[in-house]
């Protein structure tokens, strides 16, 4: 995600938004990011001012029950896509969207689909073995499928969650340091 700022700078509504105008905003949120997890959901909206929690999660639980969206465990969290007849209602009622959050979604998707994108290709995940040290996996991931799995044991869980954490970022570029000697390229 978007480096987050001090909890002040977030913008919150300054009024409740109706259940439809929150399911609509949902649904074109969910049409241009593909798919995206609640948490994801719940950071982009309070970012950028266009809903709360409290008015995000009835309306994403009432698109579920519609069929609109479809739902996946993933993890602790839930992650959303958009279902044939969530585009269809999409493509009804888009007019009625208010052009403002049409304009903030547009305006914040970039810098989200990158870092989505960064979140779903590069995944890490960090336990702590029998013997007391941490094992902490690096999957890089092209379409839903690994393209690479690295794991690694280390002595700390804070040198082990800084792998993860700087795995998203750093992904790309180890995955071409470590391939590059082996299919005889050279780094550029």
């Amino acid at each position: 995600m978007p480096p987050r700022t001090d909890a002040m700078d977030t913008q919150f509504p300054s009024r409740s938004v109706p259940m439809a105008e929150a399911q609509l905003v949902l649904l074109y949120m969910l049409k241009r990011l593909e798919s995206a997890t609640d948490a994801n959901l719940l950071d982009f909206l309070t970012e950028t001012g266009l809903m709360n929690y409290m008015d995000m999660m009835p309306a994403i639980g009432r698109l579920v029950e519609e069929g609109a969206v479809l739902e996946a465990q993933e993890g602790v969290c839930r992650r959303y896509t958009l279902s044939p007849s969530g585009e269809e209602m999409l493509a009804l009622y888009e007019g009625r969207i208010p052009f403002s959050a049409r304009e903030k979604i547009e305006a914040n998707l970039p810098e989200w689909q990158a870092a989505l994108r960064a979140q779903r290709d590069y995944r890490a995940d960090m336990a702590q073995t029998p013997r007391g040290d941490y094992e902490v996996s690096l999957r890089m991931m092209e379409r839903g499928r690994p393209v690479m799995t690295l794991t690694v044991n280390l002595p700390s869980s804070e040198i082990a969650a800084r792998m993860c954490k700087r795995w998203q970022r750093e992904g790309g570029n180890v995955f071409r340091t470590l391939l590059s000697p082996l299919i005889g390229e050279k780094q550029p």
